[in-house]
């Protein structure tokens, strides 16, 4: 029969860096939904629309987005230079899956970032929407929406289970340090 650990030396699952990174990633999804719902209604015909109910939608899809923005970088931050370079010593970080999340990290920046700078003037104008406007902005907003679903659900089932069950409790508390360190670090940057 195996001796257990007392608590104090044991990292619990609640404790442990995936549970830091899979609750950020619940409060990104809450985010998705309302984006999603905001831009689904700014997609209607506008007969479909109230005038009251583009404004509310806009000024919404303004806060998300900002919102959001300031999630993304410190939560991909925490991945790249917490989480997986020491994943990265039991699975690699070339040609696997660390690299991929890395690389659809990048594609998440570049298409956020340019999506984000067109929404001001977007939800400033009170012109009509017009199939320029889905095209610019309203589609490839949701597309935005769907490539982080997708990427929230490899890290959730993927890499998370790995670094689960590959990190030691001692790997799992120094991921864990840094992390908190990057969180800091940001708070600090803010005043």
């Amino acid at each position: 029969m195996e001796e257990s650990k007392p608590k104090s030396h044991r990292i619990e699952e609640s404790d442990g860096p995936t549970h830091l990174l899979k609750e950020e990633h619940r409060a990104t999804l809450l985010k998705l939904e309302l984006i999603e719902r905001s831009l689904s209604y700014l997609r209607k015909p506008a007969e479909e629309t109230l005038p009251e109910g583009v404004a509310v939608n806009k000024a919404l899809l303004r806060d998300l987005a900002v919102a959001l923005e300031k999630e993304i970088g410190p939560h991909f931050r925490k991945e790249e230079e917490a989480l997986f370079p020491v994943l990265a010593e039991y699975i690699g970080k070339e040609y696997g899956p660390i690299e991929v999340m890395v690389r659809e990290h990048e594609k998440i920046r570049a298409a956020f970032f340019t999506w984000k700078k067109a929404l001001p003037s977007f939800c400033r104008s009170i012109a009509p929407i017009d199939e320029g406007i889905r095209k610019a902005v309203l589609d490839p907003g949701l597309r935005i929406v769907h490539l982080i679903r997708l990427h929230i659900n490899k890290e959730n089932q993927v890499l998370f289970k790995l670094s689960e069950s590959s990190l030691t409790d001692e790997e799992k508390k120094k991921v864990t340090a840094r992390m908190h360190s990057i969180t800091d670090a940001l708070r600090g940057e803010e005043c």
